[in-house]
């Protein structure tokens, strides 16, 4: 680990990130997260695996710690009391002698392996880092970087600068508009912005979650590992998750749509799901402790209620996903042993009320534009594969068939859980299947805005993966002789041949969406008809040679395998050139952070910002402008709502989509666009007097102000397209 965080600090030296800030950003994680954490975790779970996992562990319940102590410091205009929770943790445990032993390994400690530890840092090393270049390269720090980011980042940053200033937060895109997000992600790189002096950008673009993805990882290797009781599990399940693609049947689209489904660098477009994965990881690992152990006592309950507190504000997706697990492990414990698991049913209790909490306080009893809608989804996949934003249904349901297969076989270690009862009837395993169940069915059959139902299969996979390789050490033979073992790679190599005759055989040209159907369903057809054969194969050599007879479902396996052996290799070679630059970006105004950085520095928080760079009903630009607030940290009259509670509420309730809902306040639109476009003393006055603006941000390549604006407005700063105004009395 230490190898992997001396690479990571090279890296990130190279995208601009300075030794100074690397090194302060560790020494804040370190000191206030990582020590007070793991010391807290000994204390309360009991016991010690290895080394790795505590850290993990301790790291994601010390960010917990951060986010609940800062909301009451930064509440109080306090912010950096943020470290007294961390300063309290240690000195207690310094001062009180039977806490002392805690700053030593106890219990059950044990060594990884060379090749699992080598193996597992590797994995995690290669994940983050692939997936972090292609987004580095995409998101400079300083111009002409910045200045065309994915398109939500600026909304992301903007909520920095809100929840590092404010508290509670609101809509700073939208004056006076509540907030009923999941913003704790934002409170914790707030807060980490005001203890380090890091700017909340390069906390954004670098460095936050680089850390966040390396520690989910590392829960979740510790995760298979605890099921399995196998040290492979935790690389396989990393490889499988991480790396996995279907069976790359179409020459034209190898991942199996895989890169519009489970995108890669997921976490980087959403800092709340990378932050939430890693506070639900460490959720679910102390779970499986505490569903497996007879009476685990009160300090572990209170350990999971903390971190049940974290995750409730870290993603909307997380809670819903594990009380839906916890009641496939009741409902299991109903049917095996006709009452109900103790453990889950009190897991249950303690996670509902966060939810609701959640649901109520947090998110204002909104749907934030739910809708039933099933197969959704695969709409985007079948216009992705016929080239056409109107695939038709025979098609979304094709691609739908074809998608679900894939992952099936990526995850066939899973499937093979029905013919192990034992197995799939221990309450761990049966929670990650439950987790994962539901993140596929909420998926499928619900929408949200933006398509956001998206994030609850990235916050299922990971454990349908973990699932899959309790499947695997399930089927597979404790001892492979030289014969099982070459029987396993014949099977593997027969797999590997069918999927590329099917790929060759299918074309290398993209379909038209007159043959989409066709092109879609005959590859599919094809490897369908070669499986039975090959099955049918393996059923009369069982008969012939009953040696083989016992190893059939662990060739059953190695075959899938085989299939998606190629796409995944394939995967890999992608992710080593680097992910793609996103297509969908913001498109930000020269010199819109020198300027929007002079504001901050000039200004009071409280301070109001109007600005041109908005759009208008029906004026054709994209309303998805955040980056007037993102670099201002200042709360803004009107920038964009697009994503506000209420303009997801009007889109439903009229069945529009998102970006077609004007902005239901039209004077207050009328009096920002005349003091730009007609300024006059008594159009900035009511600017003034009304609405409370103090600044006025323009930005010239979007919308070039009227040429009087000087006269009426006191010019304090330009920078490249930008010019800031102050308005006076």
């Amino acid at each position: 680990m230490a190898l992997l965080a001396a690479v990571a600090a090279m890296f990130l030296r190279h995208y601009g990130v300075s030794p100074r800030e690397t090194a302060v950003f560790a020494t804040f994680v370190i000191l206030g997260c990582t020590v007070p954490g793991v010391l807290l975790w000994r204390a309360c779970r009991g016991g010690s695996r290895f080394a790795a996992e505590e850290m993990a562990a301790g790291t994601a319940l010390g960010h917990v710690i951060t986010v609940l102590t800062y909301v009451p410091a930064r509440w109080t205009g306090h912010p950096l009391f943020v470290l007294a929770s961390p300063v309290m943790v240690i000195t207690v445990f310094l001062v009180v002698p039977r806490l002392r032993r805690y700053w030593r390994r106890t219990g059950d400690i044990t060594r990884v392996p060379l090749a699992c530890s080598w193996g597992g840092a590797a994995l995690v090393g290669f994940v983050v880092l692939s997936t972090a270049s292609g987004f580095f390269r995409q998101h400079g720090l300083t111009s002409p970087g910045y200045l065309r980011p994915y398109v939500d980042l600026p909304f992301h940053l903007g909520l920095v600068g809100e929840l590092k200033h404010h508290m509670p937060p609101t809509q700073p895109f939208v004056s006076g508009e509540p907030l009923y997000y999941h913003w704790f992600a934002y409170a914790d790189m707030a807060a980490i912005s005001w203890v380090t002096g890091i700017e909340p950008q390069t906390l954004l673009y670098r460095l936050f979650i680089l850390a966040a993805s390396a520690t989910s990882l590392m829960l979740f290797f510790a995760i298979a590992r605890r099921l399995t009781e196998r040290w492979w599990a935790g690389p396989a399940a990393l490889a499988i998750g991480c790396l996995a693609w279907g069976p790359g049947m179409y020459s034209w689209e190898p991942s199996l749509w895989a890169g519009l489904l489970l995108r890669d660098d997921i976490a980087w477009r959403s800092p709340t799901h990378g932050f939430g994965m890693m506070l639900f990881a460490a959720v679910v690992l102390l779970l499986v402790d505490l569903l497996r152990r007879q009476r685990p006592g009160v300090a572990p309950w209170a350990l999971l209620v903390l971190l049940l507190l974290g995750v409730m504000g870290a993603k909307a997706t997380i809670l819903p996903l594990l009380l839906a697990g916890l009641l496939v492990v009741v409902a299991g414990g109903l049917i095996a042993g006709r009452r109900p698991h103790r453990t889950a049913v009190m897991a249950a209790l303690a996670t509902l009320p966060c939810l609701l909490f959640a649901q109520l306080v947090l998110f204002g009893g909104t749907s934030d534009g739910m809708v039933v809608h099933p197969w959704s989804l695969f709409g985007t996949v079948g216009a992705e594969a016929a080239s056409t934003p109107r695939p038709t249904a025979v098609l979304v349901i094709a691609v739908a068939l074809v998608t679900m297969f894939g992952r099936g076989c990526a995850w066939v270690g899973a499937l093979s859980l029905a013919f192990r009862r034992q197995t799939l009837c221990d309450p761990p395993v049966l929670l990650l299947a439950g987790i994962g169940g539901a993140g596929i069915a909420v998926a499928i059959t619900l929408r949200f805005a933006g398509d956001s139902q998206i994030y609850f299969l990235h916050g299922a996979a990971p454990y349908l993966s973990v699932v899959a390789v309790c499947g695997l050490r399930a089927m597979l033979p404790e001892r492979v002789d030289r014969r099982s073992l070459i029987a396993l790679m014949v099977a593997a190599a027969v797999g590997v041949a069918v999927i590329t005759m099917v790929g060759e055989a299918g074309g290398a040209s993209r379909p038209t969406p007159e043959d989409a159907v066709r092109r879609v369903i005959g590859p599919f057809m094809l490897l369908i008809a070669s499986g039975g054969v090959c099955a049918v194969g393996l059923v009369l050599a069982g008969r012939r040679r009953p040696g083989l007879r016992s190893l059939s479902p662990a060739l059953a396996l190695a075959f899938v395998c085989g299939l998606v052996l190629p796409a995944t290799l394939l995967h890999a070679r992608q992710m080593v050139r680097g992910l793609p630059l996103d297509p969908s970006t913001a498109v930000i105004g020269a010199g819109t952070l020198e300027a929007g950085r002079w504001l901050r520095d000039h200004s009071r928080p409280d301070d109001l910002v109007a600005t041109n760079s908005l759009c208008g009903s029906g004026d054709g630009c994209d309303e998805r402008h955040f980056a007037v607030a993102a670099y201002t940290e200042r709360r803004v009259l009107v920038e964009s709502w697009r994503f506000t509670a209420r303009n997801h509420s009007i889109a439903a309730r009229r069945g529009l989509p998102d970006g077609s809902v004007p902005f239901w306040d039209r004077p207050r639109l009328a009096a920002n666009d005349a003091a730009f476009h007609h300024p006059s003393a008594e159009a900035l006055r009511r600017l003034h007097d009304t609405y409370g603006v103090r600044w006025l941000f323009a930005d010239a390549s979007r919308d070039r102000p009227a040429a009087g604006l000087e006269r009426f407005a006191r010019l304090r700063y330009t920078a490249g397209d930008c010019r800031v105004y102050e308005l006076t009395n």
